[in-house]
């Protein structure tokens, strides 16, 4: 068989991929088919002449077919190779060629990369920060295509700059870039946006100063790995400020070269995990501390998502008893429902306190499984840390009920004393009653027949006296005395009650006036005696002026009696304090008394020297304290045996009157 014209004979092709590769099989039949018409044809016994039309037709159209083929390839190599994509080896020169042509390739190269590039020139970045010395070395970048379409949409151009996008994230990292000499010795450390506390290490080794590493023994292995000119990664070591604050710094590093190749020493990056370190210790005490609570605790989480709300993330088993749930039904709950109808704002008030991470104290209703309520205080304590994602804190309650039924039964035992008071009171008002008859009776019933003894005596002496011997006669003097003493208890008891029921007219009062009024009064009682009586001027007060005049003459006045033996009397009228705080005193160099005895110094009828050497009737101190302690204040005695008295007294030293 004559072979084929060259038109017709097929061209050899790789196989194609995409839509060509599906097509194939189905060309590859009908070009057979083509071949095996076209050698009978050719055969001795085909049909001389011209070739058939139809035959004709349908190689036009196979290779009309493969020329579509073709095109649509080429199409798809030019599309791969304008987006960057290298093209495979395909079908054509003009694709091979493209393929063969270098891509564009992104000049922003990543930090690490940039780095390590830097490392191994050994200079650092160059930016508006680095020294003017530091060179760049390396091809200068070239600029980023811009998309089809970006012109005009508004987007800003890329940085084509990588040391400003190196600059960029130094400022904006908590890693702070900083170098070394040969010698461990830190000799550079770039801030970034807060100053760094490694900046205090320059000049000095990692290791001075009693510096500790966390995760080693001791500095050898770090030291050995630096003679070794060999990279590090996460050195966290710990040291302390020159103030005494701990520092804990995780450092990684890359050995730096010259240009010549010499070692010059390391590059690296720190940051500091002191507040992290700190935060994450206490955010473990505050958990320890809640699992280790008796109290009803809830850990509380704020909802993800922009969402409002917070839910229920751990239970203690007191807050599973509080609410009358499982843990898992209250992590299950939404928040709204843990509360009662009457504590709707409660949710909302946590929320905005979990949110901003303060404290935060109310009290609320919360709804247990079954409709009860119960009345808690809660207090919400933020848990440390301000790096998580989203804001814990826990929710300590405390169950108001028992504290309720408490007050409850203080309140009742309230009612019970003061039902009991008002008894009492009306116990006292009959008790004032009757002593009030009961004065009035001595005043009166018993003042008869005092007088009816005491005439008696006197017309027995004055009409029977001439038969009466000596004897007789001292009889009858005593009676007469004793009826004279009794008349005088009886006047001073009567002075007493009413002294107890006679109301207080509250007004300024000059006791040093009232006091040389009664000095006067007893000097010219007595104008024999010597006496040097002081009164301190502006000895002013507040009080009733009838009982406070009574006071005084009762004071002064036993005063004046017990020094009557003295060659030369002193008194002494003074105050010392402002206010308040005020004391009064009222001094005498006169008898005196023993101490073992004061509590019955201010009694009723009470005595401590014998009536002969002293007169009186044993009222006088008595009307002092009731009149005192009717002023809000306390009155006392110092003394000894012939060395004199000092009785002092306060007024209105209680709050209330």
């Amino acid at each position: 068989m004559p072979p084929l014209p060259d038109r017709l004979r097929p061209r050899p092709a790789r196989r194609p991929s995409g839509a060509a590769g599906r097509f194939a099989p189905a060309l590859a039949v009908s070009l057979a088919s083509l071949g095996a018409q076209a050698a009978s044809l050719a055969s001795p016994g085909g049909t001389d002449g011209p070739l058939p039309a139809g035959l004709v037709v349908t190689v036009v159209l196979a290779l009309a077919a493969l020329a579509a083929l073709a095109a649509r390839r080429l199409l798809s190599g030019a599309r791969r190779t304008a987006r960057g994509a290298p093209g495979r080896p395909g079908t054509h020169p003009a694709v091979q060629a493209d393929v063969r042509a270098p891509a564009p390739v992104d000049p922003r190269p990543s930090p690490l990369v940039a780095m390590q590039g830097v490392a191994e020139r050994g200079v650092a970045p160059r930016s508006d920060s680095v020294p003017d010395g530091a060179p760049h070395t390396g091809p200068p970048p070239r600029p980023m295509p811009t998309p089809a379409g970006g012109a005009g949409r508004g987007a800003p151009p890329a940085p084509t700059n990588p040391h400003a996008q190196l600059e960029t994230i130094r400022r904006l990292s908590r890693d702070v870039y900083w170098e070394q000499d040969t010698q461990g010795t830190i000799t550079r450390v770039d801030d970034g946006p807060v100053p760094s506390p490694l900046s205090l290490r320059l000049g000095r080794c990692r290791w001075d100063d009693g510096a500790l590493p966390l995760s080693a023994a001791d500095w050898s292995a770090h030291r050995a790995a630096l003679e070794r000119h060999e990279p590090f990664a996460d050195l966290a070591w710990v040291w302390c400020d020159a103030a005494g604050r701990v520092r804990v710094a995780i450092d990684s590093g890359l050995p730096r070269y010259d240009a010549q190749g010499g070692f010059a020493g390391y590059t690296g990056i720190s940051r500091d995990a002191g507040t992290d370190t700190v935060a994450d210790r206490a955010r473990r005490l505050a958990t320890a501390a809640l699992l280790a609570a008796t109290e009803p605790v809830l850990w509380i989480e704020a909802a993800a998502g922009g969402r409002h709300g917070w839910r229920v993330i751990w239970a203690n088993a007191a807050a599973c008893r509080l609410f009358d749930r499982t843990e898992r039904e209250l992590r299950e709950l939404p928040c709204p429902t843990l509360f009662g109808p009457g504590s709707d704002i409660a949710p909302g008030a946590l929320e905005q306190s979990l949110r901003a991470r303060r404290d935060c104290r109310l009290f609320a209703d919360i709804a247990r499984k079954y409709g009860e309520t119960r009345s808690v205080e809660i207090r919400l304590e933020p848990l440390p840390g301000g790096s998580a994602l989203r804001p814990c804190a826990a929710l300590l309650m405390h169950d108001r009920s028992a504290d309720q039924e408490r007050l409850r039964e203080d309140s009742r035992a309230i009612e019970r004393l003061r039902a009991r008071m008002r008894e009492r009171t009306l116990e006292l008002e009959v008790t004032a009653k009757e002593l009030e008859s009961f004065t009035y009776t001595v005043s009166h019933d018993l003042r008869a027949p005092i007088r009816v003894v005491e005439g008696f005596a006197r017309i027995v002496q004055e009409d029977y006296g001439d038969r009466i011997d000596r004897v007789g006669h001292e009889h009858l003097q005593r009676i007469l005395s004793a009826a004279t003493r009794m008349t005088q208890m009886i006047d001073a008891l009567l002075g007493l009650s009413q002294l107890s029921g006679q109301p207080i007219v509250p007004e300024q009062v000059d006791l040093s006036r009232l006091a040389d009024t009664i000095a006067e009064e007893l000097r010219a009682s007595d104008p024999q005696r010597r006496a040097a009586i002081t009164v301190q001027p502006g000895l002013l007060a507040e009080g009733d002026h009838t009982l406070l005049r009574a006071m005084l003459e009762n004071l002064i006045g036993n005063a004046w009696k017990y020094t009557a033996r003295r060659p030369e009397a002193v008194i002494d009228v003074s105050r010392r304090g402002e206010g308040p705080d005020a004391i009064y005193c009222v001094t005498d160099n006169g008898e005196g008394f023993d101490m073992r005895f004061a509590d019955r110094l201010f009694g009723v009828f009470q005595r401590l020297h014998s009536a002969a050497d002293f007169p009186g009737t044993g009222v006088g101190l008595a009307t002092v304290q009731r009149i005192v302690r009717r002023h809000g204040g306390r009155v006392w005695a110092e003394s000894e045996p012939s060395s004199g008295s000092r009785f002092y007294f306060t007024l209105w030293e209680k709050p209330g009157r």
